[in-house]
């Protein structure tokens, strides 16, 4: 051992002995004699990583030398899921130990993260003597969404190219890497938390080379050069002697559809491919290496984790729980739960939810179906009607979550005043009269979606107009196609088409900032300054979150 090495793990030992007596003199408790206090706490995020798409996991398709060696230190979570398949209420999860209803964030567009009022993992850790820092690669995560709030560095510098899709305002995780690395430098002889985002292997799919190259698979080449960034942080922890005594969480806040069941990406479907996820944990002096558990995890658990190791005191209320207690329970006992509303929020169809409990997947929707995932990973048998006993007992235990979605409008006075002023009186929901179609049911509308999209940004906007409207034809409901139809129109200088479309737009979104962004914008080039401005109140939040600078979603 270096003599540098020693001191600095002296350094941090002493730092975490007086953070845990002040925790015991604030508690009045004993410290837990497994705790680690002050040890460090590094949080890799590997965005869209199925955990069948790792040999860790069982695949043998692509080579990960890296998290195979971190997987040998660590315990594996077989079965960890993710509560959304969407990247900006995913890790609001991780960061809250709180499900999708309880931190309120339900999309990756329109929703702003209000910590204040919830138990937020940076935070506490600051409280407790942390250092805290971030370094993320994706536009969706940037500090304006909330996230920066209790971190005392939070690197988000993503160049924004006006117009560009949300999910294409990425940067490499090697440039993410770099500044991450820098910041722990400046920290290294303290206690210290790290959240490390890198987007690979999120569409596009543009694996660099040699990966590009050595694998057939675009997505499997992202997912090797991901191993390539990891593999570096976990050399240069070592090189600077905080490897072994750090906690360390790799992870994925979501999977990737690649057509297993009709859809290439997520967001939409909630079978496992989607949100299945890889959840490898090291502890301190790599105790317990080499374990897994088969119990069901969720995302949640991540937060309890880091505290209980840490032995800081777990405030109430959370939805998840330490993760290393799920050894000691039946794999059958407990139930993980996801949802997810993105196809309500955009296309006008119905939200999905789902419950993972032993050996079954539940899927609540419409159409609802029941998976024996072990004797059927692939999830391509329905066997609902042969299981009536163990589909009704899943579904009274989705029950007990409440999965209410509220228009903007609902719980805020003021912004039911802004509507009426506009004329739009009580709630402008876009709640339909009867039931929403299933999203499965209507996977072919994708294609002509994305079709449309194709000439709305290569500037064909005549051609997309013809396209959008074609999909109003069947989807009248589709947010998402009858703001684009406005932005096609308005393109083409036909203005009142396109405030008529932006006005249906509005109305199904439920009165979304985003949307009030284009209402106030078309009402400004045809002279209503009034309304204008009107609107311009009500996109302030989109404003401030950067949406304006988007021209579509991705």
């Amino acid at each position: 051992m270096s003599p540098a090495h020693s001191t600095a793990i002296r350094r941090r030992s002493l730092s975490g002995a007086l953070v845990l007596v002040a925790l015991c003199l604030a508690c009045g408790t004993a410290a837990d004699p497994e705790a680690s206090p002050g040890a460090p706490v590094i949080v890799v995020s590997i965005d869209t990583l199925r955990s069948d798409r790792l040999p860790a996991y069982g695949y043998a398709g692509i080579q990960t030398p890296a998290i195979d060696a971190f997987r040998r230190d660590a315990v594996l979570f077989e079965r960890a899921f993710s509560h959304v398949p969407l990247t900006l209420p995913s890790h609001a999860s991780i960061f809250t130990g709180l499900l999708p209803p309880g931190h309120g964030v339900r999309d990756n567009l329109g929703y702003r993260l209000e910590t204040r009022d919830l138990p937020w993992l940076p935070r506490i850790l600051r409280d407790n003597g942390y250092a805290t820092g971030a370094a993320i690669s994706a536009f969706v995560l940037r500090g304006a969404t909330g996230f920066a709030d209790g971190f005392d560095h939070y690197d988000d510098e993503i160049q924004v190219v006006t117009g560009a899709a949300l999910g294409s305002l990425q940067r490499p995780g090697g440039e993410t890497l770099d500044k991450a690395l820098e910041w722990v430098e400046t920290v290294r002889e303290k206690p210290f938390l790290l959240f490390f985002h890198i987007y690979e292997p999120h569409s596009p799919y543009e694996p660099p080379e040699p990966w590009g190259s050595l694998y057939d698979s675009a997505y499997d080449g992202e997912v090797a050069a991901a191993d390539e960034v990891v593999g570096r942080l976990f050399a240069r922890l070592r090189e600077m002697g905080l490897y072994e005594d750090a906690l360390i969480v790799l992870l994925s806040d979501h999977g990737e559809g690649l057509m297993d069941h009709g859809e290439m990406e997520h967001e939409i479907l909630l079978y496992r491919e989607t949100i299945q996820v890889p959840l490898i944990v090291k502890l301190p002096e790599n105790r317990r290496a080499g374990e897994a558990i088969a119990t069901p995890a969720g995302l949640t658990d991540v937060f309890p984790t880091v505290l209980t190791t840490l032995g800081i005191e777990l405030p109430d209320g959370l939805d998840g729980r330490p993760l290393l207690e799920l050894a000691d329970l039946p794999t059958d006992e407990r139930g993980i739960y996801s949802e997810t509303y993105y196809p309500r929020l955009h296309f006008g169809w119905s939200e999905l939810a789902s419950w993972v409990q032993g050996p079954h997947h539940y899927i609540h929707g419409p159409d609802p179906e029941l998976y024996d995932v072990i004797q059927d990973p692939g999830e391509t048998v329905n066997i609902l009607r042969e299981e009536r006993r163990t589909y009704a007992s899943m579904r009274d235990s989705l029950e007990t979550i409440d999965r209410t979605l509220q228009d903007p409008s609902e719980d805020d006075p003021e912004t039911r005043r802004k509507l009426a002023a506009l004329g739009y009186v009580g709630s402008v929901s876009g709640e339909a009269s009867g039931p929403l179609p299933d999203p499965k049911s209507r996977l072919d509308v994708l294609a002509e979606l994305k079709n449309a999209f194709v000439d709305f940004t290569s500037g064909d906007f005549p051609a997309a107009t013809v396209a959008f409207r074609q999909v109003l034809e069947s989807e009248p409901r589709m947010v998402d196609a009858w703001e684009h139809l406005g932005k096609s129109l308005q393109r083409q200088g036909r203005l009142e088409e396109a405030q008529e479309a932006f006005d249906r737009a509005f109305e199904l979104s439920g009165g979304a900032p985003h949307v009030a962004l284009s209402m106030s914008e078309i009402a400004y080039q045809i002279g209503d300054l009034d309304s204008a401005a009107k609107f311009a109140e009500l996109a302030l939040p989109a404003h401030e979150m950067g949406y304006d600078l988007l021209d579509r979603k991705s």
